[in-house]
């Protein structure tokens, strides 16, 4: 499953963040995304320990295929994250400049909280995470009588669930439901600029740039340690368009701890729209903590 922005920043906080304490930690982390319909996509993201409970990046990403996005999407973001005993928040505000090749953009930002329920110990826990997100976009919309640009909002409610076991056995399952308003609605959109992995997960590599109306989300994974130094994982997600087919997506993939330092995600996507062929896509993720 593709691993959120929320989940990487708190997987490495509580790695390495809290156990510097007071001192300053800096890593940095870089996804790299190829695959079917000549998508490319690059996501390089710096963070900092901004003080003892208080994370704060910097990111910019783009995405590029074949067509129609033939021309590179940017991207940024500047997440923070505040740790407290038994919470975690994190917002995360992102602007996608408007292309002068596909006239879109879009800006906004996503919410979510974190908390334990009835955990038992650190090995063993129950996580919960709500979240919300909203965006406002401006694309070129097929209105009938030719292509017109127009504004128009979306928001996004998710929830997720993440069990663990022995700190060995993992399962996730999130659920997201999506809202839209203005004359997007009920149109089809002509090269939207906004990935919707920005408002909720979607467990699939590919910019999921048409409109969703809910998606559903479960992974289980394994650890690995002490035997070996990895992380095995494996995924599904359903997603359903408002305006197209609804499509299928499985993931797999394995995280390997090179070193101290440094880590790596290996990972394969299979997407696939109804009535139509399976996508391939192939993901490799580094982190690395100075």
């Amino acid at each position: 499953m593709k691993r959120t922005l929320l989940a990487a920043v708190f997987s490495a906080f509580l790695a390495y963040g809290l156990a510097a304490g007071a001192s300053a930690a800096w890593w940095a982390e870089d996804g790299y995304v190829t695959g079917s319909a000549g998508l490319t996509s690059n996501s390089i993201t710096l963070f900092s320990t901004v003080s003892t409970g208080v994370v704060a990046g910097a990111n910019v990403s783009y995405y590029s295929n074949s067509a129609p996005y033939n021309k590179r999407m940017y991207s940024f973001r500047m997440p923070v994250m505040y740790s407290a005993h038994n919470f975690y928040v994190s917002l995360k505000p992102f602007v996608y400049p408007v292309s002068p090749s596909t006239h879109s953009g879009a800006a906004g930002g996503k919410l979510s909280l974190l908390t334990s329920l009835g955990e038992e110990s650190e090995d063993s826990y129950l996580h919960l995470t709500v979240s919300g997100a909203w965006a406002r976009q401006r694309a070129l919309l097929d209105l009938g009588g030719g292509p017109a640009s127009e504004s128009f909002s979306e928001s996004a409610l998710e929830l997720a669930a993440e069990k663990s076991f022995f700190n060995q056995f993992f399962f996730q399952a999130s659920a997201a439901a999506f809202l839209e308003s203005g004359k997007a609605k009920n149109t089809n959109m002509i090269t939207p600029a906004l990935d919707h992995s920005d408002l909720a997960s979607m467990g699939t590599f590919l910019p999921v740039t048409d409109m969703p109306e809910w998606v559903l989300t479960a992974q289980v994974a394994r650890d690995m340690k002490p035997e070996y130094d990895s992380h095995l994982y494996a995924g599904y997600s359903k997603i359903s368009f408002r305006q197209g087919r609804a499509a299928n997506s499985a993931v797999a993939g394995i995280k390997l701890s090179l070193n101290e330092k440094i880590t790596m995600d290996l990972a394969y996507n299979a997407y696939k729209a109804d009535s139509s062929r399976w996508k391939n896509y192939y993901k490799m993720f580094l982190q690395v903590f100075f």
